[in-house]
């Protein structure tokens, strides 16, 4: 994520929160039961895994706007200590006896699930590329009432910020695949959290939240792979990459230069 200035200065966009819910709807069209049609080669997705994947992009990646400003501080926090790994070795202690405590494979556990946190606070930035182009419009409130708006500022961005994006939402979700990998990863953090709150005072009440989401995303994200079989994972990993990149494409088709 980006420095907390430019966040906030999305955040605090007088148009921001119509944006947002723009983009919900904008979501929601792309994994609607009749937008899915023209995909059949995923017919065998099920609703209800759809469905749950829609709520998890709702829920965590673009919450309504109170949600969101409710959230923006426990993003800056969890960060904090995506990009800054030796913050989380202050609070574990050595390598050596978290190894020991967590099994041979934690320092491989421990990049995994930050990699994944890392993937999900850079899909925000997305949001200032939105935002950015949304400035450029005239008359804003008319644009965002048009039925294309979302593809026009969508196309807008450049093909490769655009696909930087999708491949950091399809690694969050190659992570929730691994059901032991996640565990390790949630035990981890939740071991993190009891040491912090152990120590009073010295990590803040947003530092303890960001890892509280950063757990609360882990969970969510596994719920649905929850009993798939491998090449049902496969397929669902295939249809968000391929959903992602077709509304790019179109919206870059209808709006070309």
């Amino acid at each position: 994520m980006k420095p907390k200035k430019e966040t906030s200065k999305v955040l605090t966009h007088p148009l921001f929160q119509e944006l947002i819910l723009m983009y919900q709807k904008a979501l929601q069209k792309r994994y609607s039961a009749e937008n899915l049609k023209l995909y059949p080669e995923f017919g065998s997705i099920s609703r209800s895994k759809i469905d749950q994947l829609l709520k998890f992009f709702l829920e965590y990646l673009y919450p309504e706007y109170s949600k969101r400003k409710e959230l923006d501080a426990a993003f800056d926090a969890l960060s904090g200590f995506v990009n800054h790994p030796t913050k989380i070795w202050g609070i574990l202690g050595n390598l050596a006896l978290s190894i020991f405590r967590f099994g041979k494979h934690f320092p491989l556990a421990l990049k995994a699930g930050l990699a994944a946190l890392q993937s999900y606070v850079t899909a925000h930035q997305f949001e200032e590329e939105l935002v950015l182009e949304l400035d450029k419009e005239g008359n804003q409130a008319v644009f965002l009432e048009s039925e294309f708006a979302m593809e026009k500022l969508i196309s807008k961005v450049e093909k490769k910020k655009a696909d930087a994006f999708r491949k950091d939402i399809g690694a969050l979700f190659k992570v929730f695949s691994d059901a032991e990998l996640i565990r390790k990863i949630i035990v981890i953090m939740e071991d993190i959290l009891i040491k912090m709150e152990s120590k009073g005072t010295i990590y803040t009440e947003d530092d303890k939240k960001g890892i509280r989401l950063g757990i609360s995303i882990l969970k969510e994200g596994r719920e649905i792979f929850d009993e798939m079989k491998e090449r049902e994972i496969t397929l669902v990993l295939q249809a968000i990459d391929r959903i992602e990149e077709d509304f790019y494409q179109k919206a870059c088709e209808r709006y070309s230069n």
